[in-house]
């Protein structure tokens, strides 16, 4: 029994990806060429191309196109290593741009979160954490500016965690960990080049300091196609 159209046509573009002819950040032929190359129609290559996303072989650039991904990045997220160590120690190159930083109330969950009253100010940092050129992590930071004066004048591009070590003298002691696959809203789909709806893996950090008090809550908006959950048990 042959295989449906949709699986052949996975199965010889899987095969040049996995060959090394088709290199990682290349970009795929356009829909209307892949289908003219493949004798068929648009819906039966969507299926196809749809298959090799959820095997996480390529990835769709909103408006850009079909590209073929990275290796993922294996990353152990009870580890709180510096993002620039984990990337580079697996001979990447990390980059992280601050999209924006806010000393303000925020919503009522942060705030309790961290045990601090309604309305009073948090600390809030939004970066995007690039691999090779190609961003793969949204990275929000809540933090209580008790713990952390004069944080908005600090170089937020750096590991946050060496700052609070080399500047704060607080050390993350232990952590509170969730993770599960949620789909992207359009502002932080838009973020990571990605389609609204599109799929991520989603990390909540609650940290404390030696003395057991809450001083972040990171939330983590991984593309689902850039690491591999790899623990040290």
């Amino acid at each position: 029994m042959s295989k449906p159209h949709y699986q052949q046509i996975s199965d010889s573009i899987e095969a040049q990806i996995r060959s090394g002819a088709l290199i990682a950040n290349s970009k795929l032929p356009s829909e209307r060429q892949l289908s003219e190359a493949f004798a068929t129609t648009r819906v039966t290559l969507r299926e196809a191309l749809s298959r090799l996303e959820g095997k996480g072989l390529i990835y769709r650039a909103n408006r850009r196109g079909w590209y073929i991904t990275q290796g993922r990045i294996n990353y152990d997220p009870t580890q709180r290593l510096p993002f620039n160590e984990v990337i580079s120690g697996q001979g990447r190159q990390p980059y992280t741009r601050v999209l924006a930083q806010q000393l303000a109330p925020t919503k009522p969950d942060i705030h309790q979160a961290l045990g601090l009253a309604p309305l009073s100010p948090i600390h809030r940092v939004r970066r995007l954490r690039s691999v090779d050129g190609h961003p793969v992590l949204l990275e929000e930071n809540h933090m209580n500016p008790a713990y952390f004066p004069g944080l908005e004048k600090q170089d937020l591009g750096q590991s946050l965690t060496r700052l609070f070590e080399q500047q704060y003298q607080v050390r993350i002691a232990t952590m509170e960990l969730n993770m599960y696959p949620v789909a992207l809203d359009p502002e932080r789909a838009q973020a990571l080049g990605m389609a609204s709806g599109g799929a991520a893996l989603f990390i909540s950090r609650l940290s404390r300091d030696q003395g057991g008090r809450v001083i972040e809550l990171d939330w983590e908006y991984w593309r689902h196609d850039a690491l591999n959950i790899q623990l040290a048990v």
